[in-house]
């Protein structure tokens, strides 16, 4: 197991009749920790996002509302998303299953969706590869009526850019995402952070309902990996083929009984995103260090140049970057 990890990669949720003080006060976060976008999202007219990550709070004010802090429609209540990234952003100091048992405690509230994730990060157990030679073979059984693969190639080589599984609708309220994961990082990443080579996620997506009661099993103190198994279980088995014409008595493949057994056994990760501007730092000095020193070298130890390259970077800079600076102040200064 040591290769295994269950985290929480997306909390959505909507807090019926509550103002922004109360929403505050239940993320145990600061109004002025957030800054208002250009536009809201999903009917809500109104956005703030933290400046320290990706948690996205959605409400809808009155038009002649002075003060938005508390002249909000309760009826629409607060919508807020942290997604897969701001789960880790937001456990630097928080506690992702402190605020679900925050949240449950409240007379109105809704959970949209609950993302749980198992990650393989050698490939060993969950391996793309296997899964979608046995899927392509029929060596599996679902309560899915439907399976998809999406990839993506690079032109010039056609290598893959990005390979996706989904079982069942991703418009129902379950399903299950198996996805390459080294590839999803290499894409998104400016290869400042080391990536594992042979990385793995498989993804249940719980929404309505079906996120709602996973959230009393969190509750009721229900570990993560016997609720994610349960689902597992009851939805999809990969099977090993025999002669026997009826493949519901082919028996369940090697690997996906120990899966089963060791998500069984996991605790919740609370995964804490990685100090980034320690990451970048760290790459500057492996990656391109000697480049920056050659350079130094040939204009006689002028450095007008670097301050000009940096001056044109700090007009460039992109929401994760700024992120990045939030948050390696806030570790400065906590």
């Amino acid at each position: 197991m040591k290769n295994l990890s269950v985290i929480i990669d997306w909390l959505e949720f909507t807090m019926l009749h509550t103002d922004l003080t109360q929403a505050m006060k239940i993320l145990d976060l600061d109004w002025d920790t957030f800054s208002p976008l250009a536009k809201g999202r999903y009917g809500y007219n109104h956005q703030l996002k933290w400046n320290d990550g990706n948690v996205f709070i959605m409400f809808t004010a009155k038009d002649d509302a002075a003060d938005i802090n508390t002249l909000i429609d309760l009826k629409a209540g607060v919508h807020v998303i942290v997604s897969g990234q701001g789960c880790r952003q937001y456990s630097v100091n928080h506690d992702l299953l402190d605020l679900i048992h925050r949240l449950h405690k409240q007379d109105r509230i809704n959970f949209s969706r609950i993302d749980l994730a198992i990650d393989d990060f050698e490939s060993e157990i969950i391996s793309y590869d296997k899964i979608n030679k046995a899927a392509k073979q029929g060596c599996f059984t679902s309560r899915w009526s439907k399976w998809d693969e999406i990839c993506s190639r690079q032109t010039s080589d056609n290598s893959y850019l990005g390979r996706t599984m989904y079982f069942g609708s991703q418009a129902s309220d379950l399903f299950c995402r198996v996805y390459d994961k080294t590839l999803e990082r290499k894409a998104k990443s400016d290869a400042e952070s080391d990536i594992p080579r042979r990385w793995t996620r498989l993804e249940v997506v719980y929404r309505k309902d079906r996120a709602s009661k996973l959230a009393e099993y969190i509750v009721k103190g229900i570990p993560i990996g016997h609720a994610l198994r349960g689902t597992l279980k009851q939805y999809l088995r990969f099977l090993t083929k025999t002669n026997d014409s009826n493949k519901a008595r082919w028996p369940s493949a090697p690997w996906w009984d120990r899966l089963l057994s060791d998500v069984d056994k996991l605790q919740l990760t609370i995964k804490k995103e990685a100090r980034t501007i320690d990451d970048m730092t760290e790459w500057i000095d492996q990656q391109i260090s000697p480049t920056l020193s050659a350079i130094m070298k040939a204009q006689g130890g002028d450095l007008a140049w670097l301050r000009s390259i940096l001056v044109k970077g700090s007009k460039r800079l992109s929401q994760k970057h700024k992120d990045a600076i939030n948050q390696y102040m806030k570790g400065m200064t906590a």
